[in-house]
């Protein structure tokens, strides 16, 4: 009996340590991020992270240098308010590509819930240090990144073999709130996505 309730005070603990945080202002929208000037001419490619008691939940679809998910395949995830760590592989060499996310035709929530996606050293963990590596895509935009040091856009990945992570997370919060870190952000509403990386090496 008494090993039942210290049981049940631990799956009470870990339920509560997984629930949303607190309460912010609303976005959508579609995003562009760290994407090449209009006048590049190229046209081969088309914080504090978390509100309190978010949990992180471990992906599978690896978009990075060395993944192999990367290609004209679309993927459908739910994103939530536990933020879903994917790995991102990198391997040497001079690669660049790109993230897309869209909705799906089951219907993507009406209250101001937006998808975050950043790039981290840690599942999780804080964005890599630019302004492309993380971003508010609301429902729909694409990220940019580059590891070859050629194309002057994106998110900048060091070449050096690693495995980073690429992070989404639902939430609604304000416009300039790249990662759900906001004190005024509140958990999202259960966001069905597709998401698809593109990946290149320069010649």
């Amino acid at each position: 009996m008494r090993l039942g309730s210290v049981l049940i005070a631990f799956l009470l603990s870990f339920t509560f340590a997984c629930e949303s945080g607190d309460h912010g202002s609303s976005d959508s929208g579609v995003t562009e991020t760290g994407g090449p000037s209009t006048d590049s001419g190229d046209t081969d490619m088309d914080t504090d992270t978390g509100t309190s008691g978010d949990c992180v939940v471990a992906g599978d679809l690896d978009f990075g240098s060395g993944g192999g998910s990367s290609g004209v395949t679309t993927y459908p995830v739910t994103v939530t308010n536990d933020i879903i760590a994917h790995p991102f592989t990198v391997i040497e060499g001079a690669y660049y590509g790109k993230v897309s996310i869209a909705p799906t035709s089951s219907p993507f929530p009406d209250d101001g819930t937006g998808v975050r996606v950043w790039w981290s050293e840690t599942a999780g963990g804080q964005p890599l240090a630019g302004d492309f590596c993380s971003a508010r895509l609301g429902r729909e935009g694409t990220m940019f990144w580059d590891q070859s040091g050629t194309r002057g856009y994106g998110c900048e990945i060091d070449n050096t073999a690693s495995t980073l992570h690429l992070n989404l997370q639902a939430c609604i919060s304000a416009s300039d709130d790249t990662t759900c870190g906001a004190a005024g952000a509140e958990a999202g509403s259960p966001a069905p996505i597709y998401i698809q990386g593109q990946l290149a090496e320069v010649e």
